[in-house]
């Protein structure tokens, strides 16, 4: 499990992870985690694409300029599949996190009695998770496994979605796509998400997947692809 934790408080975020851990070793599972003192900085290494499980976040944070709940609203505008949870004091902002679908409220300090629950309920639903993408094409309605998807490629208003077993064109758009894809679709492109389990190498002008096909990479896109690849396959 990729768990990332954006709180301003170091020893708080350090006990946080530290719990992570127990809770991985208790059930046997990796659980890597990352943390970010501030929105900021979590926006800008993560540069709308979080290929984590899930985001924990401080609805207080002082690092910054951005609150837990605008951090949040930000991730939304381009995920809106990875869970969220808040740390809070204050029980009165439960009510807040209904507009970013906040999976849960931790309240301060952290503790095994809430944070392995929450940890086990994001396990779950990533075991319940589909693994498959509905599309409709040539008029028949689809049913394409992730697994099986190289990349995905915008054609003006059509998309081109190589996969094991040939070419399919849907009339939809990449950003609708991507927003029922799991974690693991990132940009190499403006015009080209790529499967990371699917991608040997990244350079920075062209991006190597498995089978020798290739797509490229823009200037813009290679830091963030270059990261979540590294991420990927650190936690494996």
């Amino acid at each position: 499990m990729r768990v990332v934790i954006c709180d301003d408080e170091g020893a708080l975020a350090g006990a946080v992870e530290a719990l992570a851990g127990r809770w991985s070793a208790a059930r046997g599972t990796p659980c890597r985690v990352r943390t970010f003192a501030s929105g900021e900085e979590l926006l800008f290494e993560t540069a709308g694409s979080y290929p984590y499980d899930l985001i924990l976040l401080d609805i207080d944070l002082g690092g910054g300029n951005l609150s837990g709940l605008e951090l949040a609203r930000r991730i939304r505008e381009t995920d809106a599949r990875v869970a969220l949870a808040f740390l809070t004091n204050h029980p009165g902002y439960v009510f807040a996190g209904y507009e970013v679908a906040a999976l849960r409220y931790l309240m301060k300090p952290v503790a095994e009695d809430n944070l392995f629950p929450l940890l086990d309920l994001v396990l779950s639903r990533l075991g319940r998770a589909s693994r498959y993408l509905a599309v409709e094409a040539d008029g028949e309605h689809l049913r394409l496994e992730e697994d099986a998807i190289l990349y995905l490629e915008a054609r003006g208003h059509a998309v081109r979605i190589e996969t094991e077993g040939g070419p399919v064109t849907v009339k939809e758009p990449l950003s609708a796509l991507a927003c029922r894809l799991g974690t693991d679709f990132v940009p190499a492109h403006r015009s080209f998400l790529v499967n990371l389990r699917r991608v040997e190498r990244v350079g920075r002008t062209a991006c190597l997947l498995e089978g020798g096909r290739s797509v490229p990479v823009s200037r813009g896109a290679w830091e963030r692809l270059s990261r979540a690849f590294i991420d990927y396959y650190r936690e494996a």
